[in-house]
């Protein structure tokens, strides 16, 4: 049964109570109740810090019908996930006490109940006050500089680091129920893992093994049959059962089964995600006692990290072939996590489905996800990257917190293992590279940096290293990202991944990439204000300033708002106003990572991946994010799905001259491929063509054809003419786009006249536009928050016809006749 009755809930020594749900957090119940107003309007950082300070109880009761009561013996309670330091009470007897906000924290409690009415009772502790003892016994106040306070107790306690602040999020350490809540009753006899991996896949046939762990609660061995049933589009291709006695405690289990011609799990972009319908069951005496459900794939991944003549490689193959990784760093949601909806989880994964994207790494400052967000990247073909929950610190390495970590390994380990997407798992995100360059050998005495160091290895090259070789042990395990390269330090940065923060943090321009050999390119990226209807959710009128108060809180980086500026400079001519500074700041992100996304396949195989740092928002906030808090997609959603294309060409310019690349990520040749280069005016007239006939290969960066600039252009400017790609292919165009030969600010742009007609449909509407010239950036601006555009942000060519969907069930009449478009000459000053 599940327990959804309303719970209610009380600061510690106060008689008020209010109403909440499960699952839901602290913070998202006193929202509702006024407490916090607006969590996400900073001057109500004063009221977050109170509700961090305060220690909580949760109630409820609940009724076990007799005949139920009676007729189970055992009955499990399971608490999915609890946020963090809590004890639980059932009729008012101990039942558990939590430390880690990561786990499932489940206990056998049917000779604590009654039939009837019971009582469920938990009681919080606040996270910064729990871990405060552990601050006071080690005196280290380790190196979280995210963690907005004095000391850092985030590294103390394992909960979501996010939640402490961060350089894109707010800071609100909450606590509370934010997984479901169960109460299981059984016969005695469990299913408590099921785990069904690929051991070979030859000759046609896919050998697959499950291994089961079975617990049984009673005193005396039960004679039982296993069986296991595996099915494909409802269709059973493997059946395999086994009599089996399971003795008092926990039994292990291994069931071998083979399927014929097998259908392979393909990342996206290369084929079907084919998965596997695998249902185990218990059956004592022709009664099924227990069973368990759940998918799997058939695929292999290898991981490849290997020293060659550059330095070290690092990319992935998958069912032997390797793979060009297109993707983004994913963060959570929401700073309250029960607030994150299953269509939530839905439009994020046909987002990156849609923008051609085959990986995206699971970042750890934030949580493990949600079981949904694993079964979606199974079903859309996107490979995972989890890092495990540590990030930017030091870490405890005393027994207890050992174990705690271990405990929280294996549990994440088992529960996500049998997803077919699941790539690689990584250590933590930043901490060695900030051990070898940030300076915390300044920040503390020698003995404290060298226990440091020890309690790094110890928990990231043994103790999680172990965890994933036993528990998981056809997967590869870094201890860390980066672990070796450093965008500061060019000698280091042809080993392994690297997060290239030269853009941004080192000032450089887009363009200094091209000179790079970088071998994996696991994080990267560049601001922007998210879009005007976003920044008014926080923002008065007086507020719609770069410097106001309340731009200076959304922004948490310290050096924002100036760099955008900055760049911005160097590309654009200077914005009128806040709203055009907004509009040019999403240009700047979007051709900026678009730009570096490109150079990155070009080096290939050099370089095997490009995930741009980040895919989404926590709260509404001027961050790095290709999709805002309220789902709408800024220009670097639609710029870096462009970029990712999987057949494409690419130029680049080298000197005085124009090299051209194609890119495929397609496993099939193209034989006598038809390349067409145009140079045309901005009225479309056409000033030279190019065409060639290329044989383009599969799976892989090749250059077609260098040509001299002076020669293309002919003694046309290079800022009045476009240069449009074509690939065409069996009578069929595969690749239709055009690049500029200048930054915009050079371009000498008329200023378009655009037309457009609007349709209502069920879904919302559908815009189409023509312009007489070329219309540079069209901004499709509708006041609907998380409206979804089928395209945005585009250059509109003279000639064509350009169709946008844009759907949503909030869509009005009012809404649609507020549309606004507009281009990049209307940020110019009048002329």
């Amino acid at each position: 049964m599940k327990l959804d009755r309303d719970w209610s809930f009380a600061q510690t020594g106060d008689t008020r109570s209010y109403p909440a749900t499960v699952p839901g957090t602290i913070h998202a119940d006193l929202l509702h109740n006024g407490l916090l107003d607006d969590p996400f309007y900073g001057k109500n950082e004063e009221k977050v810090q109170w509700v961090e300070e305060k220690d909580w109880c949760y109630t409820t009761s609940f009724t076990i019908e007799p005949e139920v009561y009676a007729r189970f013996p055992y009955a499990r309670l399971i608490f999915e996930g609890f946020d963090t330091f809590a004890q639980v009470l059932l009729n008012g007897k101990p039942v558990m006490q939590t430390n880690n906000m990561f786990v499932a924290w489940e206990k056998e409690v049917k000779e604590l109940m009654v039939p009837g009415e019971n009582t469920l009772t938990v009681l919080f502790t606040s996270p910064l006050k729990a871990v405060v003892p552990l601050y006071e016994q080690t005196g280290i106040d380790y190196p979280a500089d995210n963690d907005r306070s004095t000391p850092h107790l985030s590294a103390y306690a394992r909960k979501a680091p996010y939640h402490y602040g961060w350089d894109w999020g707010i800071r609100m350490v909450g606590c509370g129920i934010w997984r479901p809540v169960q109460l299981l009753f059984h016969n005695g006899c469990r299913i408590d893992d099921a785990f069904t991996r690929t051991i070979r896949i030859d000759n046609d046939r896919a050998s697959l093994t499950t291994d089961l762990l079975v617990a049984n609660e009673t005193d005396s061995p039960v004679a039982t049959e296993l069986l296991i049933s595996i099915t494909h589009e409802e269709k059973v291709v493997a059946q395999t059962s086994r009599p089996c006695t399971l003795q008092p405690g926990e039994n292990r289990v291994t069931l071998p089964t083979e399927i014929g011609h097998p259908k392979l799990w393909q990342p996206n972009g290369w084929g079907e995600a084919h998965l596997y319908d695998v249902e185990v069951s218990l059956i004592k005496e022709g009664v099924y006692w227990a069973q368990r459900r759940y998918q799997t794939g058939i695929r292999t991944i290898e991981f490849v990290n290997e020293r060659d003549e550059l330095g070290r490689n690092f990319y992935f193959r998958v069912n032997g072939q390797p793979l060009f990784a297109k993707g983004t760093n994913y963060i959570p949601q929401d700073i309250i996590l029960s607030r994150v909806t299953p269509d939530d989880y839905e439009r994020l994964f046909r987002a990156m489905k849609e923008s051609h994207m085959n990986m995206v790494r699971v970042w750890g400052g934030g949580v493990y996800e949600d079981d949904l967000f694993y079964r979606l990247a199974d079903r859309y073909g996107i490979l995972v990257w989890q890092d495990f929950m540590f990030a930017c610190s030091a870490y405890p390495g005393d027994p207890a917190f050992l174990d705690n970590v271990a405990h929280e390994a294996r549990y994440n380990i088992e529960r996500l293992r049998n997803h077919p997407s699941l790539a690689l798992w990584c250590g933590n995100n930043e901490i060695h590279e900030g051990f070898k360059y940030w300076g915390w050998n300044r920040r503390y005495p020698a003995k404290t940096f060298e226990q440091m160091q020890h309690d790094y290895d110890t928990l990231f090259r043994h103790t999680l290293a172990e965890c994933v070789r036993k528990y998981d042990p056809q997967r590869s395990y870094i201890h860390t990202s980066p672990d070796s390269a450093n965008w500061g330090r060019p000698a280091t940065q042809t080993q392994g991944d690297i997060h290239y923060w030269g853009i941004w943090y080192g000032e450089e321009m887009f363009d200094a990439m091209d000179t790079l050999q970088l071998r994996f390119v696991s994080e990267f990226g560049f601001e922007s204000f998210p879009e005007m209807k976003t920044l008014r959710t926080f923002a008065g009128p007086a507020d719609l300033s770069i410097d106001s108060d309340v731009m200076t809180h959304r922004q948490k980086s310290s050096i924002g708002n100036d760099l955008i500026k900055t760049y911005m400079q160097n590309y654009y001519r200077m914005p009128r106003n806040f709203d055009d500074f907004v509009y040019l700041g999403l240009l700047l992100q979007g051709h900026g990572i678009a730009y570096g996304i490109e150079t990155n396949r070009r080096q290939r195989p050099v370089c095997m991946g490009s995930l741009y740092w980040q895919l989404n928002d926590s709260w509404p906030a001027i961050s790095w994010s290709a999709i805002d808090y309220y789902k709408n997609k800024k220009a670097l959603y639609y710029h870096a799905r462009d970029a990712f294309a999987p057949l494409m060409l690419s130029p680049c310019i080298q000197g005085d001259s124009l090299a051209i690349y194609v890119l495929s990520d397609r496993l099939d040749p193209l034989d006598q491929a038809q390349i067409i280069v145009g140079i045309d005016d901005f009225y479309g007239t056409r000033l030279k063509t190019i065409d060639l006939i290329r044989t383009i290969q599969p799976n892989s960066s090749q250059k077609l054809i260098t040509l001299a600039l002076a020669d293309l252009l002919d003694n046309h400017r290079a800022g009045e003419v476009v240069m449009t790609l074509q690939i065409c292919h069996d009578g069929k165009t595969l690749f239709d786009g055009h690049k500029f030969l200048t930054v915009p600010k050079e371009l000498v742009l008329p200023h378009p006249h655009l037309k457009k007609a609007i349709e209502t449909t069920p879904q919302g509407i559908v815009l189409t536009l023509t312009t007489d010239c070329l219309a540079k950036d069209v901004f499709i601006e509708i006041p609907t928050q998380g409206a979804d555009f089928s395209d945005n942000f585009f250059d509109l060519l003279p000639g064509e016809h350009k169709v946008v969907s844009i759907t949503s069930p909030h869509i009005t009449p009012d809404d649609i006749a507020r549309i606004r478009i507009r281009t990049l000459t209307d940020t110019y000053e009048e002329e």
